[in-house]
């Protein structure tokens, strides 16, 4: 049959079968008494049941989104130092009392175990084995709900409230016949009235409990025994998983894959796959152990790696962008020769240059054939302040090289410790050496990825600023913009920090960062671009961070003050003049 032939077997689930075998495994623990109860996890509760004959056995409930699950222990688990609400809520009604039934509800993934309180009242204990819906409900004898792992109120879900003092209704479920409970008469005759094309799909869908695991396991049985498109060879698949599990006759199996790693538990041998994987374990709590005791830490371990592995690849792409916006400023010590000669030639032809012109073409002092030069000028600026311009900035940019050139060491140095760290990673294989090698990664300052980096990532500056928040970003050519990231480090940045003649740069007529540009005493070095690039960050910082163009002042730290008595943050300034940015340019 094709529904069958085409079946393809997903990962071993803890389905309704499996808290079939679970549930007939925990029948000794009826008359048993809860001696302790802990909650280890935020999902998990451990009892501590004492059994005549027996002795005390350890009965793990979870209803962990990924491991929802309940089976016994070989041991005891961690005891957290203060039990949260919902295990001191198990405790005052549950321990001490005597367990009377033990049931799975109907052939769902409910598991309902009823208390004899030590007062003499009957409670319920309910575990939800759902997934993600998972939950463990206290429930008192009128109905009423006494606690839960999970609360969950009317913002969370309109169908269903799990809190203290409401009444308890069962989780949503179509009503339809427990597999176990069905004649072989009933099983044929709905089959060939609905004549289904896909019959692991018609499992699922006509009988209660059957998800897709188990729905394979009967295909793949229906396969071995021959003709798959017979409904006689289909019943015979179908009643050889539940005859078992009306008998509780069952042969629990660890799984395991081709490397010998557990990769799941079930409580009879399956067809569905090869049975030099499958080994057998004398009862489902152990095999059901087994696997979790494993697949667990390997799921913590895998998840943590893959966090520590994004965090490595966000500082391996910080440093490389870091670097790649370092080298315009490493480059630009080739232009220091171009700003001096332009300052010199300017000089020497000073009476030749207009006055607001944005270029000027001179002859150039160092051709021998005589030619000319167009150099840019700020029209703003007289001719003799163009030169005294460009010297500045050769001067600037002399004096970045050294510097520039030690950060690119060191952020190259960084990327290859990245690359080396993201290697490593790889190839480890358990929690303790994930955790010192982690601590190693914190010690590096990597667990913020972008600490330490500077360019376009806003960076915390080497200085401490006393605590303020203040961060540090390097414009092209290796200019220092700082960025205040609220009123007290703006109060700081432009009171402490900024010198009277560095730029300072904020949105007009509204709130956002304080921007300072370092000029070392010689605002009109700094390029354009440079002040382009402090407004975007001015605008970026502020709430009309999404506006397309927003309005940028920008004037010497010297004709900005801070009014007497004024908020912290809060100044007044003369002098500016505007730029017209794109915070997302």
């Amino acid at each position: 049959m094709r529904g069958i032939i085409q079946v393809s077997m997903p990962s071993i689930p803890y389905d309704s079968l499996t808290l079939a075998a679970v549930v007939h495994a925990l029948q000794p623990l009826h008359g048993g008494r809860i001696q302790h109860i802990a909650q280890p996890a935020d999902h998990d509760i451990l009892l501590t049941v004492y059994v005549r004959g027996v002795g005390e056995v350890y009965w793990l409930i979870s209803c962990s989104p990924q491991w929802a699950r309940t089976h016994l222990l070989s041991h005891r688990l961690p005891n957290p130092p203060q039990p949260p609400p919902f295990c001191m809520a198990l405790r005052k009604y549950l321990q001490g009392g005597t367990i009377l039934t033990i049931a799975q509800r109907r052939f769902d993934r409910v598991l309902d175990v009823e208390v004899k309180g030590h007062e003499g009242h009957t409670y319920l204990l309910s575990a939800e084995l759902m997934g993600r819906h998972s939950n463990i409900i206290l429930i008192a004898p009128d109905e009423r709900i006494l606690h839960a792992a999970k609360l969950v109120s009317s913002r969370i879900s309109r169908v269903r409230e799990v809190l203290p003092g409401r009444t308890y209704t069962p989780p949503p479920a179509e009503e339809r016949p427990d597999p176990r409970a069905v004649s072989e008469s009933l099983f044929l005759q709905w089959y060939q009235e609905e004549q289904p094309s896909d019959f692991t799909a018609w499992l699922r869908s006509r009988f209660e409990g059957i998800g897709t695991f188990l729905a394979g396991e009967i295909a793949a049985r229906a396969q071995r025994l021959g003709n798959g498109d017979s409904p006689a060879v289909l019943w015979s698949a179908f009643r050889s998983v539940f005859d078992a599990a009306k008998a509780g006759d069952w042969e629990p199996v660890l799984v395991r894959d081709e490397a010998h790693r557990p990769i799941g538990a079930y409580p009879i041998p399956l067809a569905s796959l090869p049975e030099e994987q499958q080994h057998p374990r004398r009862n489902i709590h152990v095999a059901l152990e087994n696997y979790y005791a494993v697949a667990i830490p390997r799921a913590e371990l895998e998840q943590q790696k893959r966090s520590l592995q994004g965090i490595l690849q966000r500082v391996l792409s910080a440093r490389r962008n870091a670097l790649q916006q370092l080298q315009q400023g490493v480059e630009e010590r080739t232009q220091a020769d171009i700003y001096r000669r332009w300052g010199e030639i300017l000089l020497a032809f000073l009476s030749q240059v207009p006055k607001g012109v944005q270029e000027v073409t001179l002859p150039d002092l160092y051709s021998a054939d005589g030619a000319t030069l167009t150099i840019p000028l700020d029209p703003t600026l007289t001719p003799q302040e163009n030169a005294q311009r460009y010297f500045a900035r050769a001067r600037h940019v002399e004096q970045n090289a050294e510097r520039l050139e030690a950060m690119r060491y060191r952020l190259m140095t960084e990327e290859m410790q990245a690359q080396e760290a993201l290697q490593r990673l790889e190839s480890i294989s358990d929690l303790s050496e994930l955790e010192a090698f982690r601590q190693e990664v914190a010690a590096r300052g990597w667990l913020n990825p972008t600490a330490g980096v500077s360019g376009e990532a806003a960076t915390r500056t080497q200085e401490d600023f006393e605590g303020r928040r203040i961060r540090l970003h390097v414009a092209p050519g290796g200019w220092q913009v700082l960025v205040g990231e609220n009123a007290e480090a703006n109060d700081y940045l432009v009171t402490r920090v900024a010198q009277p003649n560095d730029w300072w740069l904020h949105v007009r007529a509204g709130t956002g960062a304080h921007v300072v540009i370092r000029t070392n005493n010689n605002p009109q070095a700094v390029p354009r671009q440079v002040l382009e690039y402090a407004a975007r960050l001015a605008a970026a910082n502020s709430p009309q961070r999404h506006s397309s163009i927003v309005p940028v002042d920008y004037t010497l730290r010297k004709y900005v003050r801070r009014p007497r008595g004024a908020q912290p943050g809060f100044v007044t300034y003369t002098h500016e003049k505007t730029l017209h940015v794109s915070p997302r340019d």
